[in-house]
């Protein structure tokens, strides 16, 4: 088996298993409003966020 297979099916093992590798990503929404209506925007920006497994892509 090639070494760059066994890595990736390594990586998705361990997404299988549940140990995730997550990233946020913010709406355009929620950055607008924590700049114009700062600090009460922030509220917004921390709503609007979306977290997705870097590996497999899965939301949270």
């Amino acid at each position: 088996m090639d070494a760059g297979k066994e890595y990736q099916a390594n990586l998705m093992n361990m997404c299988a298993s549940g140990n995730h590798d997550y990233t946020k990503k913010y709406g355009i929404c929620g950055i607008i409003c924590a700049i114009v209506l700062f600090p009460c925007g922030l509220i917004c920006l921390f709503t609007d966020v979306e977290k997705r497994c870097v590996r497999c892509g899965a939301k949270s």
